[in-house]
């Protein structure tokens, strides 16, 4: 049997913490050497879930770049 817990706090989503989605205004963008924008994507697709802004994530030379369009 497995044991119901009230009031656990959950863990913050890995890219909440790895690449800047939150800090980002309209126009910015950051670019993560050595990725594919499909890897790029999930981590923004997270972020316009919590927090209602649109990204687009693209792979460039040497990487991904990832834009915050609204």
């Amino acid at each position: 049997m497995y044991k119901i817990e009230k009031g656990v706090p959950q863990p913050e989503h890995e890219a909440a913490n790895k690449y800047p989605f939150a800090q980002m205004e309209v126009g910015d963008s950051f670019f993560v050497p050595g990725f594919r924008a499909r890897s790029l994507s999930n981590a923004a697709q997270w972020h316009t879930k919590k927090l209602g802004w649109t990204f687009r994530c693209v792979s460039v030379d040497g990487g991904a770049r990832c834009w915050r369009l609204a």
